[in-house]
């Protein structure tokens, strides 16, 4: 997405909330291409550094953890603007496919890429989308799987609603995220049984014996992991608290 369309379409929905810091959010929005972020993958012995490409869902796992950083910031009455703007430039542009189809295959086009980018300056804001992401309830741990369903679109028009629904949901999710009921109860329940659960392998090693030890510790990992009821509640728990 060019660098006036995250802009002009991060101010207008950063005003409609309210927001008086939407002149330095929109500045940010454009920092991810200024100042890429990276990740490091092991390959043929070696460690290599990879840019994030920004319409991979990758890079919505990325724009995630800057909400995070966005949200502990706002509720501790600090700058927020950077993280914010960095999210949100990942997440618009998710929203541009960059692939073709070619019969029943896909493949990366630069040209279809660029004919969908120059063509939104001439879409205005969708503020209809921007109102039903206002009242749609998501939840902090729902908000990656709601961006990957709203998906990408394969044309100006869609694209702007996509980008315009998806922005404004993750500014909610920062200055007035939805809460779950019975929050604090629910997150005790699940550590209780998480701990547990973290409890058996150890348990059982006095079973069967303490050379097995590296074995109580790959299951612990594993069931950290997979404790999947945990992790969601301690996302929204954590969302609540500075």
């Amino acid at each position: 997405m060019k660098w006036s369309d995250h802009k002009r379409i991060t101010y207008a929905i950063c005003r409609y909330y309210g927001l008086a810091e939407a002149d330095l959010i929109a500045d940010a929005s454009i920092l991810p291409d200024k100042d890429p972020d990276y990740y490091y993958v092991y390959r043929k012995g070696k460690v290599r550094r990879r840019r994030v490409r920004h319409h991979d869902s990758m890079a919505i796992r990325i724009a995630f953890n800057y909400l995070k950083q966005a949200r502990k910031a706002y509720l501790r009455g600090e700058d927020y603007s950077i993280p914010l703007g960095r999210a949100l430039h990942y997440i618009q542009d998710y929203t541009v496919d960059p692939t073709k189809k070619l019969w029943i295959f896909r493949y990366r086009s630069g040209r279809a890429h660029d004919e969908r980018e120059n063509g939104l300056k001439n879409i205005p804001v969708d503020i209809n989308s921007v109102d039903r992401a206002k009242s749609d309830i998501c939840y902090p741990h729902e908000f990656v799987g709601k961006v990957l369903e709203v998906g990408r679109g394969s044309n100006p028009e869609e694209i702007m609603t996509k980008a315009s629904y998806l922005t404004s949901l993750a500014v909610k999710l920062v200055v007035n995220p939805d809460k779950p009921e019975n929050l604090e109860e629910n997150y005790k329940k699940a550590l209780i049984r998480h701990v547990v659960l973290l409890m058996i392998p150890w348990l059982l090693l006095l079973i069967i014996g303490l050379e097995y030890v590296l074995i109580s510790i790959i299951a612990s990992i594993f069931m950290h992991k997979l404790d999947f009821s945990y992790a969601k509640w301690k996302i929204d728990m954590d969302w609540f608290r500075s």
